[in-house]
């Protein structure tokens, strides 16, 4: 097994022998410590390909795990607007849980997940317009009151 440890010109080793006859013929390793290096090279180059294919796996997980937190996320948002729909139309509004929704709503957005990213935005967007829209009916009321 060759080792390729940088880049350069392709040096061909030099012919020594009769004119017209090839030189180059395959050979066995003729002791024991060519071999055991040949050995070392293909377990380093193992190692590589484990330590690489763990670092591939654990990505997968950290995505799949920022993917769980983003639904999770969008789950509780879509949970708090209903909550706030109820309470709109029952005329009973809690601080509480509009300082919930703008807290879920300010998170940033971490889903791997392209498609998913952009739902979690979109019900985001949805829970600033709906707390954009309650802070400007208080500010009217409040101007007209006063």
């Amino acid at each position: 097994m060759v080792k390729i440890t940088g880049y350069g010109p392709i040096a061909t080793p030099s012919r020594v022998g009769r004119a017209g006859v090839a030189q180059g013929r395959f050979r066995l390793p003729s002791d024991a410590s060519a071999a055991a290096a040949e050995t070392r090279d293909s377990r380093a180059a193992e190692g590589v390909t484990i330590a690489a294919s763990l670092l591939a796996l654990q990505e997968t997980m950290l995505a799949a795990e920022r993917d769980r937190e983003a639904r999770a996320r969008a789950d509780r948002m879509l949970e708090e607007l209903g909550h706030l729909q109820q309470a709109m139309l029952s005329g009973r509004l809690s601080a509480d849980r509009l300082g919930q929704l703008a807290a879920l709503a300010e998170q940033p957005g971490l889903a791997a997940d392209p498609g998913l990213a952009e739902i979690v935005g979109a019900v985001s967007l949805r829970a600033k317009v709906e707390l954009a829209r309650l802070e400007l009916a208080r500010a009217r009321k409040a101007a007209s009151a006063g």
